[in-house]
């Protein structure tokens, strides 16, 4: 199986994006393909040069997302959902421009017929329970048809690919109680009562981490807020812990009681989510990632594109 690897975008390319490929094609028997600076990958130990695609430009996230994918074709990105589209990678991932990989991704790999917007999601375990909150910042608005689409797609995903066996549903709203929310959410409330399975009513932002519903739906306006919120809370967490341990006799005990409490949100090693919605596996990474992150995403992708093809064998 051959993956693309953008080693143009996050925060410790290409260096990080690279090893974590290495690490993937060792405990995953794939194929990577290293898009980006020529001169950069054949300085790092273990890439093959015939494994390398160069890449003249690199889409920044100061770029408008589509500008910079009619402008900039011999970026990663641009490159790298080309060979996908093209069938001479199975998937790609990128810890890139978010803006960027979704508009390519529309443009370039193209929806899955009936679908009308690619979501993008992201995929938490909170004590061990698999949970996945979409939109969180491809669609600002959402009709709720989408937001109805959104569901489907995130049981789908949980069930094909982290096997999660009956995946639940709610849809975040300012209250639990039916009736709640604007008129957009009131009708997607309707249409996920009569339409999805094992829905689960409305769940608000302070129960999404504690409460054991598996997707949480939403438009990307207000699941972005939420994404950013929890990170930012994490983070104000972090740095009040790490102030804490200073001169502290008790600091290594004060880092450990952090990282059992934060690990399951530490997004510097966090995997990938896929673009849902999409016809081929792209797959997002957080900018922070470090290696474990990116073989995490890749191991995803990979159980998303045997699922996949286990399902064509079998005729479904």
């Amino acid at each position: 199986m051959k993956i693309a690897f953008d080693c143009q975008g996050g925060d410790h390319a290409p260096q990080a994006i690279v090893e974590g490929a290495l690490k993937a094609k060792e405990a995953l028997g794939i194929e990577p393909i290293f898009f980006g600076d020529a001169a950069l990958l054949k300085a790092i130990d273990g890439v093959d040069e015939a494994h390398i695609v160069h890449c003249a430009s690199a889409i920044t996230q100061e770029d408008s997302p589509a500008l910079a994918i009619r402008k900039k074709k011999d970026s990663a990105i641009v490159m790298g959902l080309g060979a996908l589209k093209e069938g001479k990678v199975d998937g790609m991932i990128s810890a890139g421009s978010t803006g960027a990989l979704l508009a390519g991704g529309m443009f370039i790999v193209k929806r899955k017929e009936g679908v009308e917007r690619a979501a993008l999601p992201v995929y938490l375990e909170i004590s061990g329970q698999k949970k996945l909150i979409l939109d969180v910042g491809a669609n600002m608005d959402a009709s709720p048809e989408m937001l109805l689409s959104f569901a489907e797609m995130g049981q789908n995903y949980l069930r094909d690919v982290e096997g999660v066996e009956v995946p639940t549903v709610a849809l975040l709203n300012v209250g639990t109680e039916e009736g709640k929310g604007n008129q957009q959410v009131k009708a997607a409330y309707e249409l996920m009562a009569d339409g999805i399975e094992h829905f689960a009513g409305n769940i608000e932002a302070r129960d999404v981490l504690f409460n054991n519903v598996n997707v949480i739906v939403t438009d990307g306006f207000a699941g972005n807020i939420l994404l950013k919120t929890i990170e930012g809370t994490v983070g104000y967490i972090q740095r009040g812990v790490a102030s804490a341990a200073k001169g502290s006799e008790k600091a290594g005990e004060l880092k450990m009681l952090a990282g059992s409490i934060l690990g399951d949100l530490d997004y510097s090693r966090y995997g990938g989510v896929p673009l849902l919605g999409l016809e081929k596996p792209v797959f997002k990474a957080h900018g922070a990632s470090n290696s474990e992150a990116i073989l995490s995403a890749t191991e995803a992708l990979v159980r998303m594109v045997r699922g996949e093809e286990h399902r064509e064998g079998a005729g479904q």
